[in-house]
């Protein structure tokens, strides 16, 4: 049986609709985080329209992080932090009081221990009126549902561990976090096999066929 050509280099494409959302907010000398900013991020899109922000974002592969840090020495005017972290995003011990206008992230809520723990902590380091923008994996689009179930906790069969929500589910978690929710759009097949990033354990789940990276997911935008 022929197995599926996947590609050296991959591509997600999650991370333009959230540049989109926040371009025309954007500010000379704004603070933005980036959670998963990889070797550009979403950041690097904001850079082209507005090259003097200040910008800390943090990421788990530390050669990403080179490369982004490479490419951000020419492109940005402002200031930048780039720190390497683990799956376990604790937002407030690791940046106590300091404060963002944007916190962005595209891809990767999904792979956060606790991403529901994470969303209610972002508000906690958003200054008033900041801006929330990311992308969350919506497993359960393809599959019937209840309806009633709030959430259900997705593990491949590679032990790839991600969440499942329905848009029903966000909006209450936003609104009891106390976010003002500007738009939420679900987006089909952000991951493609053109030209992604994907981890050693993905390529290998979807050369086996036992995972799919054609996955839907929402793109989101709140208020602080």
């Amino acid at each position: 049986m022929k197995k599926n050509k996947i590609p050296d280099e991959t591509y997600w494409r999650g991370q333009k609709p959230v540049a989109r959302l926040i371009l025309n907010k954007i500010r000379k000398n704004n603070r933005i985080l980036e959670i998963g900013i990889g070797k550009g991020g979403v950041t690097k899109y904001l850079l082209k329209k507005q090259p003097a922000l200040n910008i800390v974002g943090f990421d788990i592969n530390e050669t990403s992080l080179k490369k982004a840090k490479e490419y951000f020495k020419s492109k940005c005017r402002g200031t930048l932090k780039l720190i390497k972290t683990s799956q376990d995003i604790n937002l407030v011990k690791k940046f106590g009081k300091e404060q963002f206008n944007f916190v962005i992230s595209s891809g990767v809520m999904d792979y956060s221990k606790n991403p529901d723990k994470v969303i209610k902590n972002v508000k906690n380091i958003l200054k008033p009126g900041g801006y929330f923008a990311f992308t969350v994996f919506d497993n359960l689009s393809s599959c019937d549902y209840d309806g009633k179930s709030p959430k259900q906790m997705y593990i491949s069969t590679a032990g790839i561990k991600t969440w499942g929500y329905r848009d029903f589910y966000i909006k209450k978690l936003l609104k009891k976090a106390g976010y003002k929710l500007c738009s939420i759009s679900l987006f089909k097949k952000l991951h493609t096999n053109t030209k992604i990033e994907l981890s050693h354990s993905e390529i290998k789940a979807i050369r086996n066929n036992i995972d799919d990276p054609y996955d839907d997911h929402f793109v989101i935008l709140v208020r602080k």
